[in-house]
């Protein structure tokens, strides 16, 4: 089966950007988007390894949708500069990776995305994957199309299996339900009054506008959601064709014209060197024998390579150095004597760092109990779940043992980023590329290090040692006591909620003589 692999370069340098911490070169130029979205986009294609592969950019133009809407897309924040000066690096890098860049004046980037990706349908051996943050895309979703949806926590196979689960309706019938409820980022305008909720509902009995405004006397439509309905449905029909991808758009290729055929080696050492984006030159096995130019572009080159390697600046955070991993056994635990080490699940069971060597141990968590001695510092992640693991194994924590938890120095870090998946903090703060599965206790150890110099420079190293890590524990015992919950009144709750958000929102639309 041919694989093709469309990206949605606006979502994902959108997601890189505000995702990685600020990097820039020593000359000011930003490159934390750049470097976040090869990440990403790398990983898929290392996963899916496609024959096609494409991303597609929004034009700075009008489209057909702002001529039957002029206020299509009205109101959204302009793009940081910071973000905006990354995209022609970005646009290249793309194309050293051999990946076919594509734009088209008049269309959205998710047209060519549906598009391109609709060519799976003209060969029964292929298949197409979408790669983007913006849910609009799953409307694509069929037997011969996938979405691989980017969250802040993962990047999620959307196939109509997990569609139906989620939403409770086919895929074709998103675009219905989101002419029903609008798209306040597109700004468009739904039916007012109605949301997800109750948009979802009448999809689920009535399956599309037709059917919904065919059956509008129905007694499965209550009486102020027939009015909003009938008051809404010129708004109802536009937003469909507002929210509907496109997916014949005028791009003018073959699907052999996106054929993939590897990465321009030469080319991306020379971006990379450029970007002081050393790291990636280790993980595409790049090297200087990769170039092949002129004289002068070689000491071009030579010239940037003792500009951005000669010499380490104080705060400069460089890719860290793996340790070979061996095997421990139950008789060898109680030779791990360091103060401070790290403890990681991995496949084969538990990655353990004691800041020098690197061990697995595939044996039972509680022969592990030793290590949870008074006074040991232990590096973990989401230490609440070890902690009920380590109640489950009637293990009990020694006093002054302290585990800390790297998800708590994200928080503590960016309160509002979202993004803590060890791989990312990883990319971030020590540099490396790795899964969330990869054993790596050593780059925990390294990870633990660089975040809490961030955390005694920003003044918060108190509010993270005396108050986050000894409420752990406290957490823990909570989430493992619980407390029930009446299911059906947090539902009805919900649906009070969103009226009086409505209400709210009308009242605010008054008293400032308009919407906004």
């Amino acid at each position: 089966m041919k694989k093709i692999l469309v990206i949605d370069g606006n979502s994902i340098i959108n997601r890189a950007f505000f995702g990685v911490r600020p990097l820039t070169t020593k000359s000011g130029k930003n490159t934390n988007a750049i470097f976040g979205m090869i990440n990403i986009i790398s990983r898929q294609m290392d996963s899916i390894k496609p024959d096609y592969a494409a991303i597609t950019f929004d034009v700075k133009a009008p489209t057909f949708r702002h001529k039957m809407f002029e206020e299509y897309k009205a109101g959204r924040n302009p793009t940081p500069a910071e973000l905006l000066e990354q995209f022609p690096d970005a646009k290249e890098c793309m194309e050293l990776m051999g990946i076919h860049v594509m734009e088209l004046p008049g269309y959205e980037a998710d047209d060519l995305q549906g598009t391109i990706a609709y060519m799976a349908h003209s060969s029964e051996e292929t298949e197409s994957y979408i790669l983007s943050g913006d849910r609009d895309l799953l409307q694509l979703i069929d037997d011969k199309i996938t979405v691989l949806l980017a969250t802040n926590t993962e990047t999620k196979p959307f196939r109509h299996e997990e569609f139906f689960e989620k939403y409770g309706i086919n895929p074709s019938e998103f675009v219905d339900m989101k002419a029903l409820m609008g798209d306040s980022s597109d700004n468009i305008p739904g039916v007012r009054g109605i949301g997800e909720k109750t948009a979802a509902s009448l999809i689920v009995n009535f399956k599309n506008l037709e059917g919904i405004y065919e059956n509008i006397d129905s007694s499965l439509i209550t009486k102020s959601v027939r009015t909003k309905l009938i008051e809404g449905k010129d708004n109802a029909y536009l937003s469909r064709e507002l929210a509907r991808i496109d997916i014949h758009a005028p791009i003018n290729k073959s699907l052999e014209d996106l054929k993939y055929e590897g990465i321009n080696k030469g080319g991306l050492y020379k971006k990379f060197t450029e970007l002081e984006l050393n790291s990636f030159i280790s993980k595409f096995h790049l090297s200087k024998e990769d170039v092949e130019t002129k004289n002068n572009d070689t000491e071009d080159l030579n010239k940037s390579r003792e500009q951005s390697g000669s010499k380490v600046e104080e705060n400069e955070v460089l890719p860290h150095k793996r340790v070979n991993t061996e095997d421990l056994s139950t008789e060898n635990i109680k030779n791990i004597t360091s103060e401070k080490i790290a403890l990681i699940e991995c496949d084969k069971g538990f990655n353990i760092f004691d800041g020098k060597s690197n061990y697995v141990y595939s044996g039972e968590l509680k022969n592990l109990s030793s290590l949870f001695s008074n006074g040991r510092k232990i590096i973990c992640i989401d230490a609440k779940n070890l902690l009920h693991k380590l109640k489950n194994e009637s293990i009990e924590i020694q006093h002054g043992c302290v585990l800390l938890d790297l998800y708590l120095y994200a928080y503590i870090i960016n309160p509002g980023s979202g993004d803590s998946r060890l791989s990312s903090l990883i990319s971030m703060f020590v540099m490396e590329t790795v899964d969330d599965t990869e054993a790596c206790a050593d780059l925990l150890f390294a990870l633990e290090e660089t975040m809490r110099k961030k955390i005694i420079s920003d003044g918060s190293v108190k509010i993270l040692d005396e108050i986050e890590i000894p409420l752990l524990p406290i957490l823990a015992e909570i989430e493992s006591t619980g407390f029930k919950i009446n299911a059906s009144g947090m539902l009805e709750f919900a649906d009070a909620l969103d009226s009086l958000a409505q209400d709210l929102q009308e009242r605010i639309y008054i008293q400032a003589l308009g919407e906004f």
